[in-house]
Formats: structure tokens, sequence, C-alpha cells
């Protein structure tokens, strides 16, 4: 088997598909996928990745919004 010695060139990217989506404990309210307000069930809901979800926390703390929300993996609420 012949060889060019060239490395590898590689296409397939890999990226960090959505995993988390925020419900207020104890309900089956959610994020809405606006960002902001909430909505029933997960039709409409967030979903992002844990990196997106801390973001949106964070932002939150700063501006001094309460964040009644708690991340919940996807896997957990499907419906």
């Amino acid at each position: 088997m012949l060889t060019s010695g060239l490395p590898r060139i590689k296409t397939e990217y890999r990226t960090e598909t959505p995993k988390v989506r925020f419900r207020i404990t104890g309900t089956k309210q959610y994020l809405h996928l606006s960002g902001a307000g909430v909505t029933h069930g997960t039709r409409y809901a967030w979903s992002g990745t844990k990196a997106q979800a801390r973001a949106l926390r964070d932002r939150a703390a700063m501006e001094g919004r309460d964040w009644p929300f708690k991340a919940v993996k996807r896997i957990e609420v499907e419906e």
C-alpha cells in the first residue's frame, strides 16, 4: 500500500448536542425557548448544551433576576 505521508484531514467536527432543559422544580413548567418566561411541557421549551445553560443562569444572576429553574437532562423529561 502506498501512502503520501500527508496528515489525514479531519472532516468530521464534533459538536455537543443539546442535552439539558431548564425546569422549575416540582412542576412541568420549563424555560421558554426564547429564554424568557415559561411554557408547560417540552414542545416550546428551551434546549441547549450545559455551557449554554450555565451562561443563561449566570446572566440572570448578574442582572439580579430570580432564577427558579434547575437544569435537567433532556432524556429525563421527554414526554
